[in-house]
């Protein structure tokens, strides 16, 4: 798994601002960004919207659920944009999908599948991931998804620790 702090460490020097709304991680993200000492420089804020109503009344479209449903990469971008626009941040972050293996919404995901979308400056990178979590706890799950966004958003910022 990425070194998050490394990560975040980069992020604090280089003064880039980070938000996120979080559905299936449950405030994880946020968690582990306010693990790094100096984030309250970077990190304004985060939001679990863990219901459909809560992401819409955040600024998630109504129709975007209706029409892709809440485990789709549409979502998890409205999500990053109402995030940013929210928190006024350089990076934001979306992600939404299933942690474990009842979803009493019964939303038409699978168990395992994830949708995050990581916004740095204007550019959108959208990305989804299924894994096999059947033998997995579900805080193993979350820290999977985590580490997930961490690298990606590593990789989108150029991935080069000597920076």
């Amino acid at each position: 798994m990425i070194d998050v702090k490394r990560v975040l460490k980069y992020l604090i020097k280089n003064q880039m601002t980070v938000s996120v709304m979080e559905s299936c991680t449950g405030g994880l993200i946020s968690s582990m960004i306010t693990d790094a000492e100096g984030s309250s420089e970077i990190f304004p804020g985060g939001l679990v919207t863990y219901s459909n109503e809560a992401k819409i009344k955040e600024g998630v479209p109504s129709g975007v659920i209706k029409e892709h449903g809440v485990y789709s990469g549409e979502c998890a971008r409205h999500m990053a944009m109402a995030v940013k626009q929210k928190m006024e941040t350089s990076i934001a972050i979306g992600i939404t999908g299933i942690a474990g293996n009842v979803d009493p919404n019964n939303e038409g995901g699978s168990i395992g599948e994830v949708y995050f979308c990581v916004i740095i400056n204007e550019k959108k990178y959208d990305f989804h991931i299924k894994e096999d979590v059947s033998k997995m706890e579900r805080h193993d799950i979350k820290l999977m998804y985590a580490g997930a966004v961490f690298e990606r958003l590593w990789e989108a910022l150029g991935g080069d620790f000597d920076r």
